[in-house]
């Protein structure tokens, strides 16, 4: 389904676009011209650098260096120095952030972590509301841990 906005709106948009100091950026990301593409918290737009970035991970330091490139080309730090690039986007400290796994792999882990240090509680509960991966991942612990999932809202 396509809808057609109101001139007026369309041109109050072209206006804050032109308006707006980060609309070249947009340039920098591989977007289909017809798209007006809004999801950046799930898959974000391509940016334009990355292809040549991952052919360079893949067929140099993996495909040629191999084993090598944890120190050749400083694997083992990755962790410390993307968290040390993503700290710098919200205010924290070099060597106060550390990236890792997604978020569901780690929410994953630590639920299985939880229920395996406390074999005594077979109860697993999950807000109703909560992001559906999130939920997905609670069943999941639960059927292959053999718990009880339990939905209950804050209030309750």
């Amino acid at each position: 389904m396509s809808t057609q906005a109101p001139p007026a709106l369309t041109e109050r948009a072209d206006a804050l676009d032109a308006a707006d100091e980060l609309a070249p950026i947009v340039d920098r990301f591989t977007v289909p011209d017809e798209v007006i593409y809004l999801d950046g918290n799930s898959l974000g737009a391509l940016p334009r650098h990355v292809p040549a970035v991952v052919a360079d991970i893949v067929e140099r330091q993996w495909g040629h260096d191999l084993i090598r490139s944890w120190n050749d080309n400083d694997w083992w730090h990755a962790p410390i120095r993307i968290g040390d690039r993503i700290g710098g986007l919200v205010g924290a400290a070099p060597g106060q952030l550390v990236a890792g796994d997604s978020t569901s792999a780690n929410l994953f882990k630590v639920l299985a972590a939880g229920c395996r240090m406390r074999p005594d509680r077979p109860t697993i509960v999950t807000d109703p509301a909560g992001f559906s991966t999130d939920t997905y991942i609670a069943q999941s612990v639960a059927r292959l841990l053999d718990r009880r999932l339990v939905y209950a809202a804050p209030h309750d």
